[in-house]
């Protein structure tokens, strides 16, 4: 069974399965673990320590070419200000619709706190949290099917604590040249190191 997301529809024995795969894989690698930690710090056999970054979007698509010049050259120069060892990859994550469907849902739970006095008003009610189910379940199709090109950035440090504090520092570097650095969630990294290691298989 491949590595991917842990569904809320799956039950525990197949999500059971999913995290032994993860930990079989993971012995196989250069990777020991993922700490249980809020900042999930991989471990590597070396007993070095690494954090995955999301390099957010600017934009510069959608912007007139002067301004994708000093983009790039923000990027350029954030590159050149710092001195931490880090690495860049792109790849593809699933498109994730957590804040849309968390937005949903709560408008369903407004709805049904409602009282409606009259069978007509009664119905409406129905209709519309019905309307607001359906868009639930399309957000959650999309999130299987779609995917999104992702910018990575893999920091390196001795130990969890230089990490932490490498982490904070690269990232207040990186927000006053315009960039903003997100640190991936635990499946999100079980997915890139998956992926890394099996570059045929699709996520």
């Amino acid at each position: 069974m491949p590595i991917s997301k842990l569904s809320p529809k799956e039950d525990k024995t197949v999500q059971k399965e999913k995290r032994g795969n993860l930990t079989s894989f993971l012995e196989h690698t250069f990777y020991k673990r993922l700490n249980k930690t809020k900042e999930a710090e991989l471990i590597l056999v070396d007993d070095t320590v690494l954090q995955m970054f999301r390099i957010e979007g600017t934009g510069a698509s959608s912007v007139s070419y002067e301004e994708q010049r000093m983009i790039l050259s923000y990027f350029y120069t954030f590159l050149s200000k710092t001195n931490e060892h880090f690495t860049i990859e792109t790849t593809k994550l699933p498109v994730s619709t957590a804040s849309q469907v968390a937005h949903l849902r709560r408008k369903l739970r407004n709805l049904t706190s409602l009282k409606p006095t009259s069978e007509r008003g009664h119905l409406q009610l129905e209709i519309k949290k019905n309307m607001i189910r359906a868009k639930i379940e399309k957000q959650k199709e999309l999130e299987e099917r779609l995917s999104n090109i992702e910018y990575l950035l893999f920091l390196y440090a001795e130990t969890p604590r230089e990490l932490h504090k490498k982490s904070k520092q690269l990232v207040s570097l990186a927000r006053s040249y315009r960039f903003h650095l997100s640190m991936l969630n635990p499946k999100e990294k079980e997915l890139v190191l998956f992926q890394l290691n099996n570059l045929n298989t699709k996520l």
